[in-house]
């Protein structure tokens, strides 16, 4: 039979045992916590770099869109269906290196670039024939 000493140090052995189990749950609660917030942050940054490093591939922002908008309607009212970097440049009122970006947001089964025939530096955006 166990004396009443033992039986105290049981007692105060077991509620120790129950206050470790709490703190190791809470532990455990605060770990899983800390791990989904840094999981999610390695996404974003993941998402952030995706962007920074194939900025083409986003979406048109709604400036762009009209952009595009117009040159396609610009290039459907020509007799020519095309239209120089140039001529595109002034329609919109942008930088030459905007108009580059914005010609690779074009669907290129629709739009092709080919350089002048009279000056080979300059190059001229083509509404392909199929597109009409």
């Amino acid at each position: 039979m166990a004396s009443k000493d033992e039986t105290e140090n049981i007692e105060q052995l077991r509620a120790e045992i129950a206050a470790l189990r709490i703190e190791l749950e809470n532990l455990r609660q605060k770990w899983d916590a800390d791990l989904e917030r840094v999981l999610q942050e390695i996404a974003y940054d993941r998402q952030r770099l995706a962007r920074l490093e194939h900025p083409e591939d986003r979406e048109p922002t709604p400036t762009e869109r009209a952009h595009l908008q117009r040159i396609e309607k610009h290039l459907k009212d020509s007799s020519r269906h095309a239209a120089s970097f140039a001529e595109i440049r002034g329609l919109l009122g942008v930088s030459p290196g905007r108009v580059s970006q914005l010609v690779r947001k074009l669907n290129p089964q629709r739009f092709e670039v080919k350089r002048s025939a009279a000056d080979h530096k300059a190059r001229v955006l083509v509404l392909r024939r199929s597109s009409l």
